[in-house]
């Protein structure tokens, strides 16, 4: 058993984002041809072009069927199958009050943080199949775990991912397909990093690993696991990574 993806095709959705950009890395690292997939294709073709590895950089909204589905096909058509999905697309979009929230922002909320995981899943569903099985990880956030009076649509969304995850576990468990889900919390990435605070203490000394915000690379390093054999018998579970300050 290893996290060798050799001869494995992996789609990554947001994956122009610094968890998604990441996650790509690590599968081409590990030998796998990747997909990425975001709205904009500028900015896909700087991340392809950063990785070293067979990559298709695919402008999609998975928020629209035929654009998904055009996604897969265009997969199938470079690669031949598909193995893996990481439905990382996502973000709050907007920090409003339930009372301030209007109807087309919840609607889109919902959209790309939840509609979009049931789209792209289906429309991998079928080639895994027919392949043997494979491996869907959802990316979900702690906002599903917890109150988030300040964006609920967003919490709600990631409420949703973490059900729809153990469903779907349930339903494609005879189709060996394993259906995952991460829920990262604050995560040090480019946007982010640039406020949270230094990673040393006045004195010098180090902040304990476990209670800073992970890097990207370490949600990458859980996809990396579950992507891989080592987590042959793993399906339908919720993995948190987060600063135990978020516990607090």
């Amino acid at each position: 058993m290893s996290q060798d993806l050799n001869g494995k095709v992996a789609i990554v959705t947001g994956g122009a984002g610094g968890i998604g950009s990441r996650i790509a890395r690590a599968y081409a690292g590990a030998g796998a041809r990747v997909v990425i997939a975001s709205r904009s294709q500028e900015k896909l073709d700087k991340v392809a072009g950063e990785i070293d590895g067979e990559v298709l950089a695919h402008a999609t909204d998975v928020t629209v069927p035929e654009q998904v589905d055009d996604m897969v096909a265009k997969t199938i058509d470079a690669f031949g199958r598909i193995d893996i999905l990481v439905n990382n697309a996502g973000g709050a979009m907007f920090i409003k009050s339930p009372n301030d929230l209007q109807p087309d922002e919840w609607n889109a909320a919902i959209a790309l943080n939840l509609t979009s995981v049931f789209l792209c899943s289906r429309a991998v569903s079928d080639n895994m199949t027919e392949n043997g099985g494979g491996r869907i990880i959802n990316i979900s956030s702690v906002a599903g775990m917890r109150l988030s009076p300040a964006f609920v649509h967003y919490g709600a969304a990631k409420a949703g991912v973490i059900n729809l995850t153990k469903g779907l576990a349930m339903t494609w468990a005879p189709n060996d397909i394993n259906v995952n889900c991460i829920a990262p919390g604050l995560t040090a990435t480019e946007g982010v990093a640039a406020w949270l605070p230094e990673k040393t203490k006045d004195d010098g000394t180090p902040v304990p690993t476990l209670l800073y915000p992970p890097d990207p690379e370490h949600v990458a390093d859980l996809a990396m696991f579950l992507a891989s054999d080592l987590s042959a018998h793993i399906s339908g579970e919720l993995f948190p990574i987060r600063s135990l300050t978020e516990l607090a």
